[in-house]
């Protein structure tokens, strides 16, 4: 998944999310993936990266692509960074 993400986004954060980074996931799971970019991102350029990474990608997965203002802003608030596993 870092690979697709990276060959359009080289400084993109990549973070595993909720039930799977807590390891309490049961097969009715999906997997909770965060992108976070530097910079502004359009909804386009957004909605064409998670078509890319879904496409490529086979599992159950919940993306969300957000800038780094986007997630201090808001995602900071809801995901406990004790949980937040960055992809290397």
């Amino acid at each position: 998944m870092k690979e697709v993400v990276s060959r359009h986004h080289k400084d993109a954060k990549v973070y595993i999310f909720g039930s799977t980074a807590r390891g309490t996931y049961t097969a009715a799971s999906d997997i909770d993936v965060l992108v976070v970019l530097p910079g502004k991102i359009d909804s386009d350029s957004a909605a064409r990266l998670k078509a890319e990474v879904l496409l490529e990608v086979n599992a159950p997965i919940e993306l969300h692509v957000v800038s780094t203002e986007e997630y201090a802003r808001w995602y900071k608030r809801f995901i406990d960074e004790r949980e937040l596993l960055e992809i290397a």
